[in-house]
């Protein structure tokens, strides 16, 4: 089995689980649109990707996976599961796993807004939320919400764009600026996250869960693990009402009220190691369904304590390894 892990970045982790998982029976593909992602130095083969808004992108990806005997893509950037999502039939066709969910899912994670409403339609706590500044002054008039306000961009990530607002010139003109804005209340509470895994049928199967100690260019870079019953549970609910295949990361904050969610990534997050190393085994997980396996649900598993801490790592390469990397996509 070969194995793609595209827009591998810095994630050289994820090779390493992958390859532990997948032992002797296969290869550990790393893919990405630059020769410079340090993670592509470590993986057993490695290729330059198209971008993925080229027109050809899906076509491409579907001709390397035919002529490199590629049997499971595992997308790790938000823009790819857009495109990935409104084609992945073509790829089951051909007998390649793409890791990716349907495209409401996908849908529903991109846009905060709709991940938002999708929270009131399951009866899943979240912060009040509105896409106008009448919207919020009218949630201030009727004390709905206080100061301050969180303007974010409604398709953001890595917790780019956001601006905390303590008055109403504040707002007007952070929501100005904001590239599809909208306006959240402020939440001041602990953030957790959560790794969550279905299976081809939508039905959850790992919940995992992990207390934020801190955080690094929008990414968990400091955490440990809860099993408390609450946050599990909540966790099952959101996957259940969810179509979702594969890995997921979600972010609640809890406060006095209890946890909130706030945003839905349906793909592995970067704080994912923490759940890893607590026993999740995502990466052996998708490898058994694409050996066509059945999962045994493990939820109530993830234990207490287990704690993540990241550190940098300094790969070394030269020009010829630089140079030769992908053509693939030169012909």
């Amino acid at each position: 089995m070969h194995i793609l892990l595209s827009s591998i970045g810095r994630r050289g982790y994820l090779v390493r689980y992958f390859r532990e998982s997948l032992g002797s029976a296969g290869q550990v593909w790393g893919g990405d649109c630059s020769p410079y992602a340090p993670a592509l130095y470590g993986c057993d083969k490695s290729v330059l990707l198209p971008q993925t808004n080229s027109p050809s992108y899906v076509d491409d990806m579907l001709e390397l996976c035919r002529r490199c005997n590629i049997s499971m893509i595992v997308p790790l950037i938000d823009p790819e599961l857009e495109v990935l999502a409104a084609q992945r039939q073509r790829f089951f066709d051909a007998g390649i796993m793409v890791v990716v969910s349907t495209p409401q899912t996908v849908k529903i994670g991109f846009d905060k807004y709709l991940t938002y409403q999708f929270g009131k339609e399951n009866n899943i706590p979240v912060p009040q939320t509105v896409i106008s500044i009448e919207q919020a002054r009218q949630l201030l008039d009727d004390g709905r919400v206080n100061w301050p306000l969180v303007v974010k961009p409604r398709m953001g990530s890595a917790s780019a764009g956001i601006s905390y607002c303590n008055n109403m010139p504040q707002l007007e003109v952070a929501f100005e600026n904001c590239t599809m804005p909208m306006i959240q209340e402020f939440i001041s509470g602990e953030e957790y996250g959560y790794d969550i895994f279905s299976d081809r049928q939508y039905r959850p199967i790992s919940v995992f869960c992990k207390r934020k100690i801190a955080m690094r260019a929008g990414e968990t870079d400091k955490a440990v693990s809860t099993s408390n019953p609450d946050l599990i549970a909540l966790g099952v609910r959101i996957a259940a009402a969810l179509e979702l295949f594969g890995p997921m990361d979600v972010d609640v904050i809890v406060d006095r009220q209890g946890p909130k969610l706030l945003e839905i990534n349906p793909r592995i997050g970067g704080g994912y190691p923490c759940s890893h190393l607590a026993g999740a085994d995502f990466t052996g997980k998708l490898i058994r369904l694409a050996q066509g396996k059945e999962l045994t649900p493990d939820i109530g598993s993830c234990p207490d304590g287990c704690y993540m801490f990241k550190q940098d790592e300094v790969i070394s390469c030269n020009q010829n390894q630089v140079d030769s990397m992908g053509g693939y996509f030169d012909e």
